[in-house]
């Protein structure tokens, strides 16, 4: 049986728990699919079923600067009001020939993560990255990356990250604890 976005989610909660990073305690309340699709249809989005799935387990952060935040390798994961910001800012930085400088046109994706100028969006249009990833997770920081094949692939990936007893600093093995985690949950990623 395949687990659903909140059950992922608990999962990683208590991966971070487990790490004594108490981030539960600063999590927002999760908002009503009513309020999600209407926030982003307002900026003409369609956002897919793991975005709303996400969204209505948990809002981001109360403080998403605090040390106990959920993050998906480096990037916090952001309540919708913050996404919705990120992706005005997103949007005025972005042209007509994103989809074909980067494969996707970044004003049809939804930033869910951030860390300093880094997003990590979630298409919800069209894409160039594979037909069987209807709805990746995409890095846009000093490129635009696939990083994820998808929510649900995002979050299993930053579970056996922060599960494993080496977290958060892998040590002289680092970048090959990393890639086999990130390979192993979205294969054939990185590869040209």
């Amino acid at each position: 049986m395949s687990l659903g976005i909140a059950e992922r989610a608990d999962r990683l909660v208590a991966a971070f728990e487990a790490k004594g990073l108490e981030v539960s305690a600063n999590l927002r309340p999760g908002l009503s699919r009513e309020d999600i699709i209407k926030a982003t249809a307002a900026v003409g989005l369609t956002v897919p079923p793991e975005v709303i799935e996400l969204y209505q387990w948990r809002d981001g952060h109360v403080d998403e600067f605090a040390e106990a935040c959920i993050q998906f390798r480096d990037n916090t994961f952001l309540s919708l009001e913050r996404a919705l910001e990120e992706y005005e800012w997103l949007t005025e930085l972005s042209s007509d020939d994103d989809a074909d400088d980067f494969g996707v046109d970044l004003r049809t994706c939804l930033p869910i993560a951030a860390f300093d100028g880094a997003l990590y969006v979630v298409a919800c249009g069209q894409h160039g990255f594979g037909a069987d990833k209807p709805h990746p997770v995409i890095s846009s920081f000093e490129g635009v990356e696939l990083y994820f094949h998808s929510v649900s692939a995002m979050l299993d990936t930053s579970i056996d990250w922060v599960s494993h007893p080496a977290w958060p600093d892998f040590g002289d093995a680092a970048e090959d604890v990393e890639m086999d985690i990130w390979k192993r949950h979205n294969p054939g990623i990185f590869e040209d």
